[in-house]
């Protein structure tokens, strides 16, 4: 496992638990591998913790292969096959929508609409300004307030940068609850399905 390069502060992630008991059960996705300070973090919780390492899947990397927008969703539902009568309460994405082109955007919209309910909540990065460079890493959790960030391994995904008006039109089952413009011209985002 890489090591931690650094820790990160976050103010927004806390208000994914403001409303959670911890009686409640809760059905965690996650956009990326499992890292052992996030199952730590979550075994306060009664949780299902669902991580789906799309990072790695050759149909995301390979966004520029021709693949129309239904093959796309298809590949998304396959990597979506949770038990049925599933709903997730939180979704971590990470910067991964920040690497998905506008047909890719939509098919991973599509493709996990049926998964989410009204109090599903989410958490991710988004870009303030379109030259931003995001760094190669990955994120864990360590507590509500701090995520670790370590160096990813693999090559770089292409990214696609989105305005927040295109991930709004794109990404339509959640409107933006909160943002906050981090120093790096990173916009840590907490989103909410869309009425």
């Amino acid at each position: 496992m890489n090591p931690v390069i650094s820790r990160q502060p976050s103010k927004l992630f806390p208000d994914l638990f403001k409303l959670i008991d911890r009686d409640d059960r809760l059905t965690v996705l996650e956009i990326g591998r499992a890292l052992t300070e996030t199952v730590d973090f979550f075994s306060q919780f009664k949780c299902r913790l669902h991580f789906v390492d799309l990072y790695h899947e050759p149909f995301v990397r390979e966004q520029q292969a021709n693949l129309s927008e239904k093959e796309l969703r298809h590949a998304f539902e396959e990597q979506f096959r949770f038990p049925a009568g599933t709903r997730v309460d939180i979704c971590l994405f990470w910067d991964f929508l920040c690497y998905l082109d506008d047909a890719a955007l939509r098919a991973f919209n599509a493709a996990l609409r049926p998964w989410l309910h009204p109090g599903t909540r989410a958490h991710g990065f988004g870009i303030h300004h379109l030259a931003i460079r995001l760094e190669n890493v990955r994120y864990g959790i360590v507590d509500q307030e701090t995520f670790t960030v370590r160096q990813r391994r693999a090559v770089q995904l292409h990214h696609h940068p989105h305005s927040q008006i295109e991930m709004h039109d794109m990404l339509n089952c959640f409107n933006l609850q909160r943002g906050l413009l981090l120093p790096e011209g990173k916009l840590e985002m907490l989103l909410k399905p869309r009425n």
